[in-house]
Protein backbone atom coordinates (compact mmCIF):
# COMPACT_ATOMS: atom_id res chain seq x y z
CA UNK A 1 0.00 0.00 0.00
CA UNK A 2 2.40 2.88 0.91
CA UNK A 3 4.63 2.11 -2.44
CA UNK A 4 1.13 2.14 -4.39
CA UNK A 5 0.31 5.91 -2.55
CA UNK A 6 3.96 7.20 -3.36
CA UNK A 7 3.14 5.78 -6.87
CA UNK A 8 0.19 7.43 -7.36
CA UNK A 9 1.54 10.80 -5.90
CA UNK A 10 4.17 10.95 -8.32
CA UNK A 11 1.45 10.50 -11.14
CA UNK A 12 -1.05 13.20 -9.38
CA UNK A 13 -3.78 10.48 -8.95
CA UNK A 14 -4.70 7.46 -6.77
CA UNK A 15 -4.57 4.03 -8.80
CA UNK A 16 -8.07 2.89 -9.71
CA UNK A 17 -7.90 -0.07 -7.47
CA UNK A 18 -7.60 1.68 -4.34
CA UNK A 19 -10.14 4.77 -5.32
CA UNK A 20 -13.19 2.84 -3.03
CA UNK A 21 -10.95 1.53 -0.73
CA UNK A 22 -11.57 2.31 3.00
CA UNK A 23 -8.76 1.95 5.70
CA UNK A 24 -9.43 2.23 9.32
CA UNK A 25 -8.63 5.90 11.71
CA UNK A 26 -8.72 5.92 15.30
CA UNK A 27 -9.58 9.41 16.43
CA UNK A 28 -9.82 11.70 19.94
CA UNK A 29 -11.07 14.40 21.35
CA UNK A 30 -7.49 15.89 21.47
CA UNK A 31 -5.33 15.59 23.30
CA UNK A 32 -5.63 12.28 25.45
CA UNK A 33 -9.35 11.28 25.63
CA UNK A 34 -10.00 7.43 24.27
CA UNK A 35 -9.44 6.83 20.77
CA UNK A 36 -12.29 5.58 18.48
CA UNK A 37 -11.95 4.12 15.81
CA UNK A 38 -14.15 4.55 12.15
CA UNK A 39 -13.64 4.30 8.51
CA UNK A 40 -12.46 6.62 5.58
CA UNK A 41 -12.27 6.26 1.98
CA UNK A 42 -8.75 7.27 0.39
CA UNK A 43 -10.07 9.28 -1.98
CA UNK A 44 -12.02 11.13 1.10
CA UNK A 45 -10.54 14.72 1.47
CA UNK A 46 -8.98 15.82 4.76
CA UNK A 47 -12.24 18.03 5.58
CA UNK A 48 -14.52 14.70 4.99
CA UNK A 49 -12.31 12.72 7.40
CA UNK A 50 -12.49 15.72 9.99
CA UNK A 51 -16.22 15.67 9.96
CA UNK A 52 -16.40 11.64 9.47
CA UNK A 53 -14.49 11.44 13.06
CA UNK A 54 -16.49 13.83 14.83
CA UNK A 55 -19.49 11.99 14.29
CA UNK A 56 -17.42 9.06 15.40
CA UNK A 57 -16.78 11.17 18.92
CA UNK A 58 -20.54 12.25 18.98
CA UNK A 59 -19.67 15.71 18.75
CA UNK A 60 -20.33 17.45 15.71
CA UNK A 61 -17.76 20.11 14.46
CA UNK A 62 -18.89 23.77 14.28
CA UNK A 63 -19.99 25.95 12.67
CA UNK A 64 -21.77 23.49 10.39
CA UNK A 65 -21.28 22.37 6.85
CA UNK A 66 -21.02 24.11 4.10
CA UNK A 67 -19.09 27.04 6.86
CA UNK A 68 -15.71 25.52 7.36
CA UNK A 69 -14.96 24.58 10.95
CA UNK A 70 -13.39 25.98 13.64
CA UNK A 71 -12.17 23.65 15.15
CA UNK A 72 -8.73 22.14 14.66
CA UNK A 73 -7.98 18.70 13.42
CA UNK A 74 -4.22 17.25 14.60
CA UNK A 75 -2.41 13.46 14.38
CA UNK A 76 -0.41 11.97 16.54
CA UNK A 77 3.39 11.89 15.30
CA UNK A 78 6.09 9.59 17.01
CA UNK A 79 6.90 9.37 20.54
CA UNK A 80 3.78 10.58 21.17
CA UNK A 81 3.96 14.47 19.99
CA UNK A 82 1.14 16.17 18.30
CA UNK A 83 0.98 17.75 15.21
CA UNK A 84 0.22 21.21 14.58
CA UNK A 85 -3.50 21.85 13.23
CA UNK A 86 -3.87 20.31 9.66
CA UNK A 87 -4.58 23.57 7.50
CA UNK A 88 -5.34 21.83 3.78
CA UNK A 89 -8.49 20.32 4.38
CA UNK A 90 -8.99 19.86 0.84
CA UNK A 91 -6.13 17.64 -0.17
CA UNK A 92 -7.56 13.77 0.00
CA UNK A 93 -6.74 11.73 2.77
CA UNK A 94 -4.31 8.71 0.58
CA UNK A 95 -1.66 12.47 -0.09
CA UNK A 96 -1.69 13.37 3.37
CA UNK A 97 -0.65 10.35 4.15
CA UNK A 98 1.79 10.04 1.80
CA UNK A 99 2.68 13.41 2.83
CA UNK A 100 3.14 11.53 6.66
CA UNK A 101 -0.05 12.35 8.44
CA UNK A 102 -0.85 9.33 10.46
CA UNK A 103 -3.51 7.33 11.24
CA UNK A 104 -4.40 8.25 14.53
CA UNK A 105 -6.25 11.77 14.17
CA UNK A 106 -7.14 14.30 17.53
CA UNK A 107 -10.17 17.26 17.28
CA UNK A 108 -9.57 20.02 19.38
CA UNK A 109 -12.36 21.23 20.04
CA UNK A 110 -12.81 25.08 20.81
CA UNK A 111 -15.55 26.89 22.88
CA UNK A 112 -17.17 28.11 19.39
CA UNK A 113 -20.20 30.58 20.08
CA UNK A 114 -22.42 32.48 18.02
CA UNK A 115 -23.17 36.11 17.75
CA UNK A 116 -26.06 36.95 14.90
CA UNK A 117 -25.14 34.99 11.75
CA UNK A 118 -21.28 34.57 12.64
CA UNK A 119 -19.06 32.23 14.70
CA UNK A 120 -16.20 32.37 16.54
CA UNK A 121 -13.99 31.56 19.29
CA UNK A 122 -15.15 32.71 22.78
CA UNK A 123 -11.81 34.44 24.78
CA UNK A 124 -12.73 32.11 27.38
CA UNK A 125 -15.80 30.07 29.74
CA UNK A 126 -16.52 33.05 31.77
CA UNK A 127 -16.01 36.02 29.18
CA UNK A 128 -18.23 38.76 30.10
CA UNK A 129 -20.95 40.40 27.13
CA UNK A 130 -18.28 43.09 26.58
CA UNK A 131 -15.49 40.74 26.20
CA UNK A 132 -17.38 38.52 23.47
CA UNK A 133 -18.51 41.31 21.50
CA UNK A 134 -14.74 42.93 21.66
CA UNK A 135 -13.45 39.18 20.65
CA UNK A 136 -15.81 39.58 17.51
CA UNK A 137 -14.94 43.15 16.57
CA UNK A 138 -18.38 45.00 18.30
CA UNK A 139 -17.60 48.01 20.13
CA UNK A 140 -19.86 47.15 23.47
CA UNK A 141 -20.46 51.15 23.52
CA UNK A 142 -22.66 50.76 20.15
CA UNK A 143 -23.84 46.88 20.62
CA UNK A 144 -25.77 45.04 23.65
CA UNK A 145 -25.75 41.52 24.14
CA UNK A 146 -28.75 39.07 24.23
CA UNK A 147 -29.74 35.68 24.96
CA UNK A 148 -31.69 34.27 21.40
CA UNK A 149 -35.19 35.64 21.94
CA UNK A 150 -34.71 37.05 25.24
CA UNK A 151 -35.97 40.72 25.70
CA UNK A 152 -33.38 41.96 28.41
CA UNK A 153 -29.77 42.75 27.67
CA UNK A 154 -27.21 40.64 29.44
CA UNK A 155 -25.55 42.37 32.09
CA UNK A 156 -21.89 44.13 30.46
CA UNK A 157 -19.61 42.82 33.18
CA UNK A 158 -21.25 39.88 34.62
CA UNK A 159 -19.33 36.89 34.08
CA UNK A 160 -21.22 34.33 31.32
CA UNK A 161 -21.04 30.27 31.84
CA UNK A 162 -20.17 29.69 28.37
CA UNK A 163 -20.95 26.47 26.18
CA UNK A 164 -19.81 25.35 22.84
CA UNK A 165 -22.71 25.99 20.25
CA UNK A 166 -23.99 29.11 22.77
CA UNK A 167 -26.11 31.80 20.38
CA UNK A 168 -26.49 35.15 21.01
CA UNK A 169 -28.21 38.45 19.39
CA UNK A 170 -26.19 41.46 19.40
CA UNK A 171 -28.58 44.71 19.04
CA UNK A 172 -27.04 48.09 17.92
CA UNK A 173 -29.49 49.54 20.80
CA UNK A 174 -26.21 51.49 22.57
CA UNK A 175 -27.11 50.50 26.10
CA UNK A 176 -23.70 49.56 27.31
CA UNK A 177 -22.67 52.98 26.66
CA UNK A 178 -24.11 56.36 26.73
CA UNK A 179 -22.31 57.20 23.91
CA UNK A 180 -21.76 55.88 20.77
CA UNK A 181 -18.30 55.52 19.23
CA UNK A 182 -17.67 55.02 15.00
CA UNK A 183 -15.30 52.31 15.65
CA UNK A 184 -16.06 50.80 12.38
CA UNK A 185 -14.44 51.63 8.70
CA UNK A 186 -16.45 55.09 7.80
CA UNK A 187 -19.43 54.49 5.91
CA UNK A 188 -22.26 57.02 4.51
CA UNK A 189 -21.50 56.61 0.61
CA UNK A 190 -22.74 52.78 0.06
CA UNK A 191 -25.80 52.34 -2.36
CA UNK A 192 -28.71 50.00 -1.11
CA UNK A 193 -27.23 47.61 -3.82
CA UNK A 194 -24.31 47.34 -1.85
CA UNK A 195 -26.07 46.68 1.31
CA UNK A 196 -28.56 44.11 0.66
CA UNK A 197 -25.01 42.18 -1.36
CA UNK A 198 -23.26 42.48 2.07
CA UNK A 199 -26.87 41.32 4.24
CA UNK A 200 -27.00 38.41 1.77
CA UNK A 201 -23.45 37.38 2.30
CA UNK A 202 -23.79 37.98 5.92
CA UNK A 203 -26.33 35.17 5.82
CA UNK A 204 -29.61 36.77 5.53
CA UNK A 205 -32.08 36.18 3.10
CA UNK A 206 -32.55 39.63 1.02
CA UNK A 207 -33.71 40.98 -2.20
CA UNK A 208 -34.32 44.49 -3.74
CA UNK A 209 -37.54 45.28 -4.90
CA UNK A 210 -38.59 48.11 -7.01
CA UNK A 211 -41.95 48.99 -7.56
CA UNK A 212 -42.10 52.29 -9.61
CA UNK A 213 -39.82 54.87 -8.00
CA UNK A 214 -39.78 53.62 -5.10
CA UNK A 215 -37.40 50.92 -3.84
CA UNK A 216 -37.88 48.39 -1.09
CA UNK A 217 -36.11 45.21 0.47
CA UNK A 218 -37.66 42.13 0.92
CA UNK A 219 -35.70 40.36 4.16
CA UNK A 220 -37.28 36.46 4.68
CA UNK A 221 -37.21 33.74 7.36
CA UNK A 222 -36.73 36.33 10.70
CA UNK A 223 -36.58 34.23 13.55
CA UNK A 224 -39.42 35.28 15.87
CA UNK A 225 -40.76 33.75 18.72
CA UNK A 226 -43.28 31.83 18.71
CA UNK A 227 -45.74 31.92 20.70
CA UNK A 228 -46.80 35.03 20.73
CA UNK A 229 -46.20 35.02 17.38
CA UNK A 230 -48.25 32.60 15.00
CA UNK A 231 -45.03 31.55 12.92
CA UNK A 232 -41.68 31.16 13.89
CA UNK A 233 -40.16 32.96 11.07
CA UNK A 234 -41.46 36.33 9.60
CA UNK A 235 -40.64 38.38 6.29
CA UNK A 236 -40.51 42.04 6.37
CA UNK A 237 -40.00 44.50 3.64
CA UNK A 238 -37.85 48.09 4.21
CA UNK A 239 -38.80 51.27 2.36
CA UNK A 240 -35.66 53.06 1.17
CA UNK A 241 -35.58 56.52 0.75
CA UNK A 242 -34.21 58.50 -2.04
CA UNK A 243 -31.92 59.38 -0.28
CA UNK A 244 -30.26 56.32 1.51
CA UNK A 245 -28.05 56.29 3.51
CA UNK A 246 -28.23 60.14 4.61
CA UNK A 247 -32.22 59.33 4.49
CA UNK A 248 -32.56 56.70 7.11
CA UNK A 249 -34.49 53.75 6.97
CA UNK A 250 -37.35 53.97 9.31
CA UNK A 251 -40.18 51.15 10.44
CA UNK A 252 -41.11 48.42 8.36
CA UNK A 253 -43.88 46.41 6.64
CA UNK A 254 -45.44 42.79 8.15
CA UNK A 255 -45.76 40.59 5.44
CA UNK A 256 -49.11 38.83 6.07
CA UNK A 257 -51.11 36.51 7.06
CA UNK A 258 -49.42 36.86 10.18
CA UNK A 259 -50.61 35.97 13.67
CA UNK A 260 -50.48 37.40 17.48
CA UNK A 261 -51.46 35.75 20.28
CA UNK A 262 -53.38 39.03 21.19
CA UNK A 263 -55.51 38.65 18.45
CA UNK A 264 -54.16 41.85 16.32
CA UNK A 265 -50.51 43.03 15.72
CA UNK A 266 -48.91 45.47 18.00
CA UNK A 267 -48.15 48.47 16.67
CA UNK A 268 -50.00 47.62 13.11
CA UNK A 269 -51.09 50.49 10.88
CA UNK A 270 -52.75 49.86 7.38
CA UNK A 271 -52.58 47.43 4.73
CA UNK A 272 -50.78 47.90 1.89
CA UNK A 273 -50.54 45.40 -1.80
CA UNK A 274 -46.67 45.55 -2.84
CA UNK A 275 -45.10 43.03 -5.13
CA UNK A 276 -48.35 41.43 -5.47
CA UNK A 277 -47.85 40.68 -1.60
CA UNK A 278 -49.84 41.88 1.19
CA UNK A 279 -47.87 43.91 3.80
CA UNK A 280 -49.38 45.49 6.91
CA UNK A 281 -46.93 48.45 8.18
CA UNK A 282 -45.65 48.41 11.66
CA UNK A 283 -44.81 51.74 13.63
CA UNK A 284 -41.44 50.90 14.88
CA UNK A 285 -38.76 53.72 15.50
CA UNK A 286 -35.53 54.59 16.23
CA UNK A 287 -35.38 56.73 19.70
CA UNK A 288 -34.99 60.34 19.90
CA UNK A 289 -31.86 59.99 21.74
CA UNK A 290 -30.32 57.24 19.30
CA UNK A 291 -31.28 58.35 15.79
CA UNK A 292 -30.14 57.15 12.76
CA UNK A 293 -26.94 57.88 11.82
CA UNK A 294 -25.83 57.10 8.08
CA UNK A 295 -21.58 56.67 9.41
CA UNK A 296 -23.01 54.11 11.34
CA UNK A 297 -26.50 52.35 10.44
CA UNK A 298 -26.74 50.13 7.05
CA UNK A 299 -29.02 47.58 6.39
CA UNK A 300 -28.03 44.92 8.49
CA UNK A 301 -28.42 47.45 11.49
CA UNK A 302 -31.68 47.74 10.57
CA UNK A 303 -32.83 44.51 10.25
CA UNK A 304 -31.59 44.02 13.67
CA UNK A 305 -33.24 47.08 15.02
CA UNK A 306 -36.57 45.03 13.18
CA UNK A 307 -36.09 41.98 14.51
CA UNK A 308 -36.12 43.67 18.14
CA UNK A 309 -39.77 44.70 17.61
CA UNK A 310 -40.62 41.16 17.52
CA UNK A 311 -38.94 40.76 20.92
CA UNK A 312 -39.94 44.03 22.55
CA UNK A 313 -36.69 45.34 23.02
CA UNK A 314 -34.54 48.13 21.58
CA UNK A 315 -36.40 51.11 20.64
CA UNK A 316 -40.57 51.86 20.69
CA UNK A 317 -43.04 53.10 18.86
Amino acid sequence: MPEELSAGQAHGKLADRFRKKQIKLGVREWPDAREIHFKASLTDSIAEVFAKGANALGEPLLPLAPQAPLDALRYRKKRAQWSDPITNLDQPLWLALVHGVTRHLGIEYKLIVKINTRWGVAPSPTATPRELLTSFGMNPQEFSLYTQDGVEPLLPDTPLSLQRGDCFEAQQDGKYGSTVTASRARRGSQTIEDDVEATTEAGETARLITVGSQKYVEVRDINVPSPPWGKERASILIAVPATYPSGGLDAFYLGLPFTHSSGSIPNGQWTVIIDGRSWVLISWHYHDSRPWNPLQDHLTTHIRHCRGFFLKRGVRQ
